[in-house]
């Protein structure tokens, strides 16, 4: 039998289809976010800097439809019938609010989270939280390495809120010891990849909710401990190490291709799988970096993912 024909017929047999079909999160209406970024899932998350104005307009209204906009934690300017002017708290933290299409019923939960400056970090630390110290400078014309504009907020009452329809803030935290509140640094096009692919592990077969994330960000204090260098795309918030970890959840990857054993071969059909969806246009925006790692003492075998701008594999 040729060897991916068996090992999709393994899929199927680890991963049965649900009787109902995997739920993208997917609305029918579209919402302009600063007249650049479009969002069309039924929870979203953006990133914003205490005190500034984010606009929002209903991408491509019909004019027969009605659009409300509710929120108990944030003020905001209806502009006109598809248009929103949100006036952002100086106060770091997680405001919600929804846009609601009254003639479908669909509606966006919008969380907006208000960061804490870059500016307030001193000495490495950020409130007691210790951050490290991030490298200064241009240092490469095709690698995005911006200093991050601020920090998210973490605490216990947060931790939980879903950021996409699949994805919690707690999965992104990083994983060095510290009291709460802690800090992290996440790109909204992270967000957006990891959902994409998580549809079209699904439509390979697979029946999983979410990616298990080992690492997401990581604090340049935290990195430089592990032992790795000081640009790594984890400190800069657009990357995630990631598995699928779903018969039995204990933070391993499954045994994708049923051979008994837990080793890159797992980790090597998530890698393929991923690398096909690269041919597509749609996925210009997602271009990065696809890594593979096999099992160690420390941890499952488990792939790399990033969006740093051009391709790169290792």
């Amino acid at each position: 039998m040729n060897k991916k024909i068996a090992i999709i017929i393994f899929i199927l047999l680890l991963y049965p289809i649900n009787s109902q079909a995997f739920n993208n999160g997917k609305v029918g209406f579209k919402v302009s976010y600063n007249n650049k970024d479009l969002i069309s899932q039924e929870v979203a998350s953006v990133f914003v800097l205490p005190g500034t104005t984010v606009d929002l307009n209903i991408y491509r209204p019909q004019k027969n439809n009605d659009y409300v906009v509710e929120s108990k934690e944030i003020n905001m300017i209806k502009v006109d019938d598809f248009e929103w002017q949100i006036r952002v708290p100086k106060e770091p933290g997680n405001y919600r609010f929804t846009i609601t299409n009254n003639i479908t019923k669909e509606s966006i939960r919008l969380n907006i989270f208000v960061l804490e400056p870059f500016s307030n970090l001193s000495k490495g630390y950020l409130n007691d939280f210790r951050i490290g110290n991030y490298p200064f400078g241009l240092i490469s014309n095709d690698e995005n390495y911006d200093l991050p504009k601020g920090f998210v907020k973490v605490t216990p009452e947060n931790e939980d809120t879903y950021l996409t329809p699949h994805f919690q803030l707690k999965q992104f935290i990083c994983r060095q010891q510290g009291t709460y509140p802690k800090y992290i640094v996440l790109q909204e096009l992270l967000l957006n990849k990891l959902e994409y692919l998580l549809f079209e592990i699904n439509q390979k077969g697979f029946n999983v909710e979410t990616f298990h994330i080992i690492s997401g960000y990581r604090t340049p204090y935290y990195n430089q401990y592990l032992g790795n260098g000081n640009l790594s795309r984890h400190i800069f918030g657009d990357a995630a190490d990631i598995i699928i970890d779903v018969y039995p959840k204990d933070g391993y990857m499954d045994d994708l291709n049923s051979d008994g054993k837990i080793n890159y071969k797992d980790a090597d059909i998530l890698y393929d799988l991923v690398e096909r969806v690269y041919k597509r246009r749609e996925y210009g925006e997602f271009v990065g970096g696809l890594g593979l790692y096999k099992r160690t003492s420390k941890h499952s075998p488990f792939i790399h993912i990033d969006t740093r701008g051009y391709k790169v594999r290792w």
